[in-house]
Parts: C-alpha cells; sequence; structure tokens
C-alpha cells in the first residue's frame, strides 16, 4: 500500500472514531511500522538450508539461538542467560536457557530443540550447505563422513533448560558460530509435521526471535513481519510491523526511499557516491574481500614472477576511487579491516600485517617480474582465461584488470569469460576451466580463520590450489595449539599472510563496504556485515 494512502486510510478512520464514539474516548493507535529494501527474492525459512544473505536478514529477525550478534564483532546473549566460558581447557560450553521460552505456537523452547536442529543440520542426508560450521565440534567430521550417526554429535541437553557442547579441540571464534543462523534451534514437531516442505512458506514454520513472518512464499517479492507476542524480551521490541519489499533495481529502490516509501536500502554502484552527503547515509564494512585466485595448475601461473607482474599493474586505488565508487576501499591483504586487532595494541590486523609490495601498483616493477618470468618460461605471449561473476561490480572490476595488465605487460591476453555466479563458482571448486579466477568471500563471523581457510592446502574454497607447507603450518598452529593464546594465534596468522602475500597466493582487488541510506526517522537499527540489518530495539519517531 503507498504511505499516502495508508495515512490517508488511517486520518478516516480515527475521524471516523470522533464521529461515532468509542466506548473509552480513545482512538486507536496507528501502528509503528518500517518498510525495508530487500535487494533479492529469498529462497527459505529453514535455517539448516539458508544460504542468501536476503534470507538471513528475515530469519535474524525472527528467529534467535543462543547469542546474538551485537554488531559486526561483538555477541551478547540471546536464549541463553549470559556469555559462556568454557572449561575443560576451552572445550565444554554449558548454556543455561532462559526460563519460559516460548515458540510462536506456544511450544516450550528447550534445550533439546538445540540438540535436534544441530544434529539435523550436521546429518548428511540434510544437505546442509553450510554444516562445514560444525566441523569444531566433537565427532562432527567423521558424521559427515558417514563414520559416525548423528547421535554422537559433541551435543547434549542435560536437563530442559542447560545445554551442552563438546568440542573437538578449543575454538576461539565458537562464540560467533553461536549467533548464526545455522546454530538456531528448531522445533522438532514442527519439522516433523511439514516434511520437506518446512520453510518453504511463513505458514509452515515456528519463531522464537522477536517477530514472525508472515505472507511469504517463494512466488512473493513481498512479506510482513509482525511483533511476536511470545518472545521472551517482547517488551524491547517497538515496531509492530517491519515489511519487506524485494527491489532488485537499484534505482527504483533509491526512487521510492526519496518519496517515503522504503526507510531503509542498499546503495548500489555510483550510488553511494552520489548519496554520501545526504542525510541517512551511512557505511560500514561488509566483511569482505574481492580477489583473483590464481590456478596454480597452470605451469606459467605457478612461476612466481608472472604472478606478481599482473598484481603490480592494478592501481586498486584507481579502481575502488574512479570505477566501484560504491564505498569500496584497497586491499591490505587477504582479510579485510575489521575482522581482528591486535590483542597487545589493538591494532587492526589487516594494516598490522600489510605486505606492502602484494597490493601494491608499480608498472615499472610489473615490468621487470614480467620479462624475468617470460624468460623463465621460455615463452613470449600468454594468454590467460578470466573467469567472473555475472554481476556488474565484477565484470567491471574484471575489465579494469584486464585493460591494465594487459597495457603494461606485453604479450599478455586476458580473456573474460563472463558466468552466472552459481556456475563461476562452480568452475572455481573444480579448479578447472579457468585460469584466473574473479571471487569473494563474506565473512560469517568476525574471525580470521574465515579468511585463511581459503588457501589452506586441499581446501574446498581454495580456488587456485594454492599449497605451502610454511602456510599450512601456521594455519593449523593458530586453530590448533595455539587456539587459547589470543597473542600467539594472532601472530601465527600473521606469519601466515606474510608468506601468502610475498608468495602472491592470491591477487587482492578490494575490500568491501556497504552503503545504505536509512530514514533518520527510525532509530536503532542495528547491522552486523554478515547478517545484514537488525530491527528488534529500531523505533520511529514522529
Amino acid at each position: 500500500m503507498k504511505l499516502r494512502l495508508a495515512i490517508t486510510a488511517i486520518v478516516i478512520g480515527i475521524l471516523g472514531m470522533f464521529l461515532t464514539g468509542c466506548s473509552n474516548g480513545v482512538a486507536k493507535e496507528k501502528p509503528k511500522v518500517a518498510t525495508i529494501m530487500e535487494q533479492a527474492d529469498i529462497s527459505s525459512l529453514d535455517p539448516s538450508m539458508i544460504t542468501d544473505v536476503g534470507a538471513l536478514e528475515t530469519v535474524n529477525n525472527s528467529q534467535e539461538g543462543l547469542y546474538r550478534m551485537k554488531d559486526s564483532t561483538h555477541v551478547k546473549p540471546g536464549l541463553a542467560k549470559k556469555i559462556v566460558k568454557p572449561t575443560r581447557q576451552g572445550t565444554v560450553y554449558t548454556f543455561k536457557l532462559r526460563q519460559n521460552l516460548k515458540w510462536s505456537n506456544g511450544d516450550p523452547i528447550t534445550a533439546a530443540d538445540f540438540v535436534y536442529a544441530w544434529r539435523r543440520t550436521v546429518n548428511p542426508a540434510t544437505k546442509a550447505a553450510d554444516s562445514y560450521m560444525f566441523l569444531p565440534i566433537k565427532n562432527a567430521q567423521k558424521i559427515e563422513n558417514g563414520q559416525l550417526p548423528v547421535s554422537k554429535l559433541g551435543v547434549k541437553a542435560v536437563d530442559s533448560t542447560t545445554f551442552q557442547v563438546t568440542l573437538a579441540e578449543p575454538t576461539p571464534y565458537f562464540k560467533y558460530l553461536c549467533a548464526l543462523v545455522p546454530f538456531l534451534p528448531q522445533n522438532q514437531k514442527t519439522v516433523a509435521k511439514y516434511g520437506k516442505a518446512y520453510g518453504t512458506s511463513s505458514a509452515k514454520t515456528v519463531y522464537d526471535g522477536p517477530f514472525i513472518v508472515t505472507g511469504w512464499s517463494a512466488s512473493k517479492g513481498n512479506w510482513t513481519l509482525k511483533k511476536n507476542p511470545h518472545y521472551w524480551d517482547k517488551q524491547a521490541v517497538k515496531l509492530d510491523q517491519v515489511k519487506f519489499v524485494t527491489t532488485k533495481n537499484a534505482q527504483t529502490a533509491l526512487s521510492l526511499y526519496q518519496s517515503g516509501k522504503l526507510d531503509n536500502i542498499t546503495l548500489a554502484g555510483q550510488q553511494a557516491a552520489h548519496e554520501k552527503d545526504s542525510q541517512g547515509y551511512l557505511s560500514y564494512p561488509s566483511g569482505e574481500t574481492d580477489y583473483i585466485a590464481y590456478n596454480f595448475k597452470n605451469k606459467a601461473l605457478r612461476n612466481i614472477n608472472v604472478r606478481k607482474a599482473i598484481s603490480l599493474t592494478i592501481n586498486r586505488q584507481a579502481l575502488v576511487n574512479n570505477v566501484l565508487k560504491n564505498g569500496a576501499k584497497a586491499p591490505e591483504g587477504l582479510a579485510p579491516e575489521e575482522i581482528a586487532k591486535n590483542p597487545q595494541t589493538g591494532k587492526d590486523f589487516a594494516k598490522d600485517s600489510k605486505v606492502p609490495q602484494s597490493v601494491a601498483y608499480n608498472p615499472t616493477l610489473a615490468k621487470k617480474y614480467w620479462r624475468k618470468g617470460l624468460a623463465e618460461l621460455g615463452i613470449k605471449k600468454l594468454n590467460l582465461s578470466l573467469v567472473c561473476y555475472d554481476v556488474d561490480a565484477f565484470r567491471n572490476s574484471a575489465e579494469f584488470v584486464q585493460s591494465s595488465a594487459e597495457k603494461n605487460l606485453s604479450g599478455l591476453t586476458i580473456n573474460i569469460d563472463v558466468q552466472p555466479k552459481v556456475q563461476a563458482i562452480t568452475t572455481m571448486q573444480k579448479k578447472t576451466g579457468y585460469d584466473l579466477g574473479f571471487s569473494n568471500w563474506i565473512a560469517s563471523y568476525p574471525d580470521l580463520n574465515e579468511f585463511f581457510q581459503l588457501l589452506n592446502t586441499n581446501n574446498a574454497n581454495n580456488a587456485g590450489n594454492y599449497s605451502n607447507r610454511q602456510y599450512d603450518r601456521y594455519y593449523t598452529r593458530a586453530n590448533g595449539v595455539d587456539s587459547r593464546n589470543p597473542q600467539k594465534r594472532y601472530a601465527d596468522f600473521q606469519k601466515a599472510q606474510q608468506i601468502a602475500m610475498k608468495d602472491q597466493a592470491i591477487l587482492a582487488v578490494n575490500q568491501g563496504q556497504i552503503a545504505r541510506l536509512n530514514n533518520p526517522k527510525l532509530k536503532g537499527v542495528t547491522y552486523a556485515a554478515a547478517q545484514g540489518i537488525t530491527l528488534k530495539t529500531a523505533y520511529k519517531t514522529k
């Protein structure tokens, strides 16, 4: 409904009440409503199956786990009473749930709901895309490999309000996992009732968060969140409704915002540059690194001088300023800013561990490396294929890289192969059919492990098939013997960064930012890089 029509209808209704009289003489209060842009249709409301960011935003406002993300880097208690300190050398977490928790259908929420949900997601039969996140839990790896039944997962309900988790080894980032969608509880009765249809519409699930979802199915582009009367912290929820409106065209979204029909939108491309001085503009790190993977199966790309030469032709600052214009920043290395800080000094890891030449722009030096590399390979020309997503930002960046490299490196030809995103990702996962793979990684949780796993030998996400024993050694130490010592773990990742970037393991292109416009009258909105907008404490002023 258009805002003007909505206001007109309410005014008429109020006048009618005064004309005809009310039993208590008080006019009915106008519902408090926020209208939010969603960039794409969402695929599911099943926490075990969700992968798209839009669904994450909806679910993070309608469901709640042990913890919630306070912002991009901090957690706070959700259904759990407090943030838990692990015991038994950092491997056992015992969570006490709040009293009298209820699902939106009135069923009690118990520790058994967590046990059921986590086992369901880890079960290979579920085919959950994010089941890998459970690998720190005892026996998860063997369960995923089909070597043990799901009943052996290291989780148990000590009693109805006590949930205990045993890890395979200490995991510093486990607290963040407890705030993510795959780790939400699930109502077994509801899952059993709907079977494969569970989560395929808003009516085929139940909710335990600030809002409940109404009016959503896979065929609908708009849906509504309504305040959940059974939510344990309902007094903190000020909005009566949140309307999500799928708006795939960025200019349409901006027009709707400017006319007052959307309260919060995500800006795309050059909109961020145009709107940065507008009231309500905000920008924050997306926890994202965009990069090009060198396919190490290609003999020429195994030559470090060739890799260095290509990288040194890229003026990353010019790319983000003149091409992307979307708030993105020039990268410092593998991990973006605001993922981790030095425990002793507080300095951001990205700047604290930078290898300058790995992200520098120096065409003169690039040509020297190029001539040396070609001589070592015994060739005079090199043709490379560059696979990238069919997304404007990636296509434009790929063309910038192509132009810059070909202009400065005589004999180099780069052919861009634009593919649908899912197809491009599949191509890179197979590690064949391309020489350069333009990809990105958005952290699900704010920990360096999210990025450094990308270059660990044989990791499924290691698109270029990079392998370095020293790198693997420090990566393993960070998640093993040094996992309980923050400073040593930080130092391990620093050493891994130095190795990878000096080795030019990837070509870091840019680090992402999210730019939004938020109605200045909509207050109390919070954001987390990988989870989007949170409206639990949001409210509207007059």
